[in-house]
């Protein structure tokens, strides 16, 4: 009877406690006011729960997309490569950190199989959100092109600047540019293509603005893109492959 007096004792007492301080700490008993969990420890990490994702877009194996979940991704499959993930409750996105002076970020996508017109561009695109990007190469009419778009409105018009360098049978390069508008920013453009990518050649372009990816601005957002076509090389139009990145700096 007394032992079972004590545990209700130390229950309530418990109870009383978690529900007066909404903060609970680990290692420490004067937990952060602004956190709802404060971890304090020296010589240990925090370690997320490991799971096999299956794709950017998927939320398995969880049921649905949560935005703020976190969780460090062990398989390699689908563009998806172990590491730490943030979910914004439509997808999943590695977090990476850089700065002005530290690191780069780099996104990519592969596939294999023309992007056709006929199968409805069904292929996947390259996005970058910190640029506001969207790259894809589009087969239209037997033609492969590079083309680009933005990813949301911008507030007035916005150029972006491209140092083109491609190389395979020979070697050159150009400088090109695109303007976007409130109006158009959703359009797919062909301005950095420079003309028709009919032959697996490799492109790299170095991309900026004037004023900013947000017009007026002035942000310090740039950097490379690289294209791999192997249109046209030999293994057949299903099994070409095609390799778009963006490596921000």
């Amino acid at each position: 009877m007394q032992k079972l007096f004590k545990i209700i004792i130390f229950t309530g007492t418990f109870l009383f406690c978690f529900l007066y301080k909404a903060q609970v700490g680990i290692n420490t008993t004067t937990p952060n006011s602004n956190s709802a969990l404060d971890i304090n420890a020296s010589n240990k990490g925090f370690l997320p729960p490991r799971v096999a994702l299956t794709s950017e877009s998927s939320p398995a194996p969880l049921t649905t997309h949560v935005a703020g979940m976190v969780v460090y991704n062990t398989a390699t499959i689908n563009n998806l490569v172990p590491g730490l993930y943030l979910n914004d409750g439509t997808k999943w996105q590695q977090v990476s950190t850089f700065s002005n002076n530290n690191g780069t970020v780099t996104t990519k996508i592969k596939y294999r199989g023309r992007n056709l017109d006929t199968n409805g561009y069904n292929k996947p695109t390259l996005q970058i959100p910190t640029m506001n990007l969207e790259f894809r190469f589009a087969t239209t009419s037997g033609s492969t092109y590079l083309e680009v778009r933005l990813l949301s409105a911008p507030s007035s018009n916005v150029t972006y600047y491209a140092n083109e360098l491609w190389f395979g049978t020979s070697t050159s390069g150009a400088i090109q540019s695109v303007t976007f508008t409130p109006a158009n920013w959703n359009v797919w453009s062909q301005a950095l293509s420079n003309g028709v990518w009919n032959n697996p050649w490799g492109y790299q372009y170095q991309i900026s603005t004037r004023d900013g990816v947000v017009p007026g601005s002035n942000d310090l957002l740039t950097g490379n893109f690289y294209g791999f076509n192997n249109f046209n090389n030999g293994a057949g139009a299903n099994n070409e492959m095609y390799v778009l990145a963006f490596e921000q700096y």
